[in-house]
């Protein structure tokens, strides 16, 4: 008992310090993520595909006015806690401080400014609520990012437990007293606002010497420091966000609820690269510029990691997308089923795109990142332009497909230059593994085997062939477990 203790909540290597922070982070964000998640089909379910794409749209609208508040302070807090340079804490204060005045002006934007813009007009009630949701989320985030960087991930299991279960347990009993797009929106707003107030709670210790260092002197550093972070942030929201807008101007709130339901799922995976990413990062901020060589092998190691998990979540998703969306939401959202298969596809690409820019960002050069983001969503903006109107949801996932490839082609190719590495020689028995798992799925699923018990026999049959051609990440993985 005392050694997993210590290996929970004690670094004392860095395999173990990766482990125990991929352990913890992948453990708050699937345990949260499956309670919003079960509150999003029990929504989706009762709303229907209007009321649910009601809701989507004012979120996206929304973080579309709030795309000034993340001026990516929160990933550089992250970086130079980890680093701790000197009068890092003078330099962190200030930038905190900047983050909520700016954070405070966008929540009034949303408030003020969505009605006028909105395309759907069930949808201009919800913006206050919504405004507070993001307001707190933000709030929350910045506190996450702050505990981050001393690498105690597992307060971020009891935060985003905390925070998705008041979420997921508010909005059922919301959404049986009313059942209106407004009632998921309150649920996220209390849940939210508790999530912060747990997260400064837990914090405070770290707070309380920053709160006196605030330099109004360094406000034109900071700026100057973050404005790739802010451009890339902007960028990012833009593309998170511009499809549903679009789909709003051409289309209406059913084809929102469609593409939104299942771009749940493909979220809903995302949290595995992301993870990983998360973890990783305050170690390959050390890394960079000091020990090249090892942060080389941590990297490739980390890419190899993700594209074991990606490369079979990807073909079991396009194979098994037509029997998952019915059974999730229900037969009004079967015109979701191509929209699924080409997000999954897009999982492929999107999977390494976390590692690769948090290394572009450990050597601080997140400016070479403006360019891709820039050149995607111009392509983004193009490509629903022209897909939208004819082929609605489909058009956006395509576009969505089509920019995130150009984006992660133009990161990849970015880093080779400040730190090569290879991982695509590295892939030949999970490319194997998983198209023999792909063959096993498609062949379960004509013999009838309904579609979880399907899912679990792929993965043990994955796992399984892994194990049988030898791949070397999988001693890596039984390492971890060991220890």
């Amino acid at each position: 008992m005392e050694k997993i203790k210590q290996f929970l909540f004690i670094n004392t290597s860095i395999k173990q310090t990766i482990a125990k922070n991929t352990f913890w982070l992948f453990l708050s964000e699937t345990s949260g993520r499956i309670l919003k998640m079960g509150l999003v089909i029990y929504a989706a379910r009762m709303l229907g595909v209007t009321g649910w794409g009601i809701f989507s749209y004012a979120i996206s609208v929304s973080s579309l006015l709030m795309i000034f508040s993340d001026i990516g302070i929160g990933d550089l807090v992250m970086r130079e806690m980890a680093k701790k340079k000197k009068e890092y804490q003078t330099f962190i204060s200030t930038a905190l401080m900047l983050k909520i005045i700016i954070l405070l002006v966008s929540t009034l934007l949303v408030i003020f400014i969505s009605p006028f813009i909105s395309h759907i007009p069930e949808a201009r009630t919800l913006f206050p609520i919504v405004a507070l949701v993001l307001f707190f989320d933000s709030m929350r985030e910045l506190g996450l990012s702050i505990n981050r960087a001393s690498e105690k991930m597992e307060r971020d299991m009891v935060v985003k437990t905390i925070t998705n279960a008041v979420i997921f347990v508010l909005g059922i009993i919301l959404l049986k007293i009313k059942l209106t797009p407004e009632s998921v929106a309150i649920a996220y707003a209390v849940g939210s606002a508790i999530g912060f107030i747990v997260i400064a709670i837990i914090i405070r210790k770290e707070i309380k010497p920053l709160i006196s260092k605030i330099d109004n002197k360094l406000f034109k550093l900071v700026i100057k420091t973050t404005w790739p972070f802010a451009l890339i942030t902007l960028i990012g929201t833009i593309l998170g966000n511009v499809d549903i807008y679009m789909l709003g101007i051409w289309k209406n709130s059913a084809e929102i609820g469609l593409y939104t339901s299942v771009q749940r799922i493909q979220q809903f995976i995302i949290i595995i690269p992301s993870t990983i990413a998360i973890a990783v990062f305050p170690l390959m901020a050390r890394l960079a510029n000091t020990d090249n060589k090892q942060f080389k092998m941590i990297l490739e190691k980390t890419l190899s990691l993700i594209m074991l998990i990606g490369l079979p979540a990807s073909l079991g998703g396009i194979i098994l997308a037509g029997q998952l969306v019915p059974l999730i939401f229900g037969q009004g959202y079967l015109g979701a089923i191509p929209i699924l298969r080409i997000l999954m596809l897009m999982l492929l690409i999107s999977f390494p795109i976390f590692s690769l820019s948090n290394a572009i960002v450990a050597y601080n050069k997140q400016k070479k990142l403006v360019l891709a983001y820039l050149f995607g969503i111009i392509v983004n903006i193009i490509l629903n332009i022209i897909l939208v109107p004819k082929f609605g949801a489909v058009g956006s996932a395509i576009t969505s497909f089509f920019s995130t490839t150009i984006i992660t082609y133009i990161i990849w190719r970015e880093l080779q230059f400040i730190q090569p590495f290879s991982v695509l020689s590295k892939l030949k028995k999970i490319v194997l593994a998983s198209v023999i798992m792909a063959c096993v799925v498609v062949l379960f699923g004509k013999m009838g085997i309904p579609v979880v018990l399907n899912i679990v026999i792929a993965i043990l049959f994955y796992f399984g062939t892994l194990i049988f051609l030898k791949e070397p990440l999988m001693q890596e993985i039984k390492t971890m477990i060991h220890l």
